[in-house]
């Protein structure tokens, strides 16, 4: 008989939400699309009490606007947005290099080299997604080292919108396998723990989330 508590059991709104969440970032769900509960559930086949309580996620993510007129509607991402959310996900994260890599031990480190083969897995199957969320996780493990743990859930939405801006960049044309090969180095830095290296590195890594050119020896 199966151990009930190796079961790992997903609520029907986390379901949902990670539908949507997917079709929104991957530019499915094009910015101002109208979304109906009514709709959706249709759609997935579950009741508008799930619906309702998965886009209440989305919108705490900034990725639906919630109005009594007009329903639940995709969010744009502006130019101007997006430079704002960059230049904040740089700051915090070069903030924090220096203190994760004070706090930095064995078994944190284990941790983020899962995560980063997980990184690999998503590469290997071609999905986006899950490689983006697998970043997400990486660059947070990082994070939370820092022990700034007001600042984390600022930091995730910056991520998330990132990676939402990125997929719409039209020059952005670096492999799967390229995207998760450039986080080695932060590893290397943080393991070494050399705060000033890994500021930098991550300075660098976010400064190249999207491709200008394409340079031949662009490796970060």
């Amino acid at each position: 008989m199966m151990n009930s508590s190796a079961v790992k059991l997903i609520r029907p709104a986390d379901h949902v939400y990670g539908i949507v969440k997917r079709r929104i970032m991957l530019n499915e769900l094009k910015p101002m699309s109208v979304l109906t509960e009514l709709g959706l559930a249709h759609e997935i086949g579950c009741s508008q009490g799930t619906i309702r309580e998965a886009l209440l996620r989305l919108q705490e993510d900034g990725l639906v606007i919630r109005t009594g007129r007009r329903g639940t509607v995709v969010t744009r991402l502006e130019d101007e947005e997006a430079e704002e959310m960059l230049a904040l996900r740089r700051r915090l994260e070069m903030r924090g290099a220096e203190r994760a890599t004070r706090n930095v031990d064995a078994r944190s480190l284990d941790a983020i080299m899962a995560i980063r083969e997980t990184m690999n897995e998503a590469a290997d199957a071609g999905d986006e997604f899950q490689l983006i969320e697998a970043d997400k996780d990486f660059h947070l493990a990082i994070f939370r080292l820092s022990q700034l743990e007001a600042l984390e859930q600022i930091l995730a939405r910056c991520i998330m919108h990132t990676h939402r801006s990125k997929l719409w960049a039209p020059r952005h044309r670096r492999s799967l396998d390229e995207t998760a090969r450039r986080h080695d180095i932060l590893i290397d830095r943080l393991a070494a723990r050399d705060g000033k290296g890994l500021a930098d590195e991550l300075g660098l890594h976010i400064d190249t989330i999207v491709l200008e050119d394409e340079p031949s020896d662009a490796v970060r």
